[in-house]
């Protein structure tokens, strides 16, 4: 993905970008095996046509129904190999899923192009950006991270792809979720919390199966900036602007 020239910022925006998370928070996926990486979403059978919803925008034009518990934005997933992404207001509950839909992927089911483009579609606009300009930039460069340090390298892929590996994955251990991680100073996440801005970090174990009964594991921490209240939903999901949706993958995890 290209990067993109940046406009001179009005006082407001840079006021706007100065509580954004600092720094690089995050994800470290630890490889241990013959090279290959545990990684993130799967996507549909077949060439590298998009995933049934398309990366996140604007909501949609017509309000959605309210989703039932236990609700998901598309169930058909499932017969690719994904996890499907939850309708939920909990923020906690989301970014488990999110944590476990990043292991959640068969090779001989997707293109990493569609691995890649499923789960940008989780992602949604973010609104502390007062422009829609810099709010589609700002995704855009999420997504452009989650490409270039997030998943897989293709080189990796490839690898996996010719060993016909599918992955499936579980919470390990402890979920942080805002105050629990010891770096966040007293009083530092009380502005971001309360516009439902919400850091979680998880482990997660990470089982990867293939061709002659091959089968290894890995554990890894993953952490994620989740806001619930205020998303984008994706069209016809039954999503709201009450629900959580996924800001960013972290290329490093928070302690």
């Amino acid at each position: 993905m290209a990067r993109r020239e940046r406009v001179a910022l009005t006082d407001s925006q840079r006021k706007t970008r100065r509580i954004i998370w600092g720094g690089a928070a995050g994800v470290v996926v630890l490889v241990s095996v013959v090279g290959l990486v545990g990684t993130l979403v799967s996507v549909p059978n077949g060439g590298d046509a998009s995933p049934p919803f398309g990366t996140q925008g604007a909501g949609s034009s017509s309000p959605d129904p309210v989703a039932e518990p236990g609700s998901v934005v598309d169930p058909a997933v499932t017969e690719f190999g994904w996890l499907p992404e939850p309708i939920t207001t909990d923020a906690k509950a989301y970014g488990i899923a999110a944590a476990i839909a990043g292991s959640t992927y068969d090779t001989t089911l997707a293109t990493r192009k569609q691995f890649r483009d499923g789960l940008g579609t989780w992602h949604t606009l973010d609104p502390r950006y007062d422009l829609e300009s810099d709010q589609q930039d700002a995704l855009a460069g999420k997504l452009e991270e989650l490409n270039r340090r997030v998943i897989v390298p293709e080189t990796d892929w490839d690898a996996q792809a010719g060993n016909d590996i599918a992955a499936t994955a579980k919470v390990d251990g402890k979920v942080l979720v805002d105050y629990d991680h010891l770096s966040a100073q007293p009083g530092s996440l009380d502005v971001l919390m309360a516009d439902g801005y919400h850091l979680v970090t998880t482990n997660i174990l990470a089982t990867y199966s293939g061709r002659g009964d091959v089968t290894y594991q890995e554990r890894y921490a993953v952490s994620l900036q989740v806001l619930c209240g205020n998303i984008a939903p994706t069209a016809g999901s039954g999503q709201a602007p009450a629900d959580c949706k996924l800001i960013r993958f972290f290329p490093e995890t928070r302690e």
